[in-house]
C-alpha cells in the first residue's frame, strides 16, 4: 500500500472518529445547557464527559492536521 493511501486512510479514519467524539460531546452539551436553563448546577459527572470529549477532540485535530500536513507533502 502506497504512504498516500495509507494516509488517506488514516485521515478518514481520524475524521469518523472527530464525528463521533462531537456527537457524544453535542449530548453532554445538551444535559449542562438543560441543566443551566433549569437554574440548576449540572452534574460533574456531566461536566467531566463533556471535559473529556473536549479534550480528546482536540488531540484527534491535532493529529488530524499533522497527518494533512504529512499527505499534503508527498502531493
Amino acid at each position: 500500500m502506497s504512504q498516500k493511501s495509507k494516509l488517506a486512510k488514516e485521515l478518514n479514519a481520524l475524521e469518523e472518529e472527530i464525528k463521533a467524539l462531537e456527537a457524544k460531546r453535542i449530548r453532554s452539551m445538551a444535559v449542562i445547557m438543560e441543566a443551566m436553563l433549569s437554574r440548576n448546577v449540572p452534574d460533574d459527572t456531566d461536566v467531566q464527559f463533556f471535559r473529556a470529549f473536549n479534550a480528546e477532540i482536540e488531540i484527534k485535530r491535532e493529529q488530524l492536521q499533522k497527518l494533512t500536513k504529512q499527505l499534503e507533502k508527498l502531493l
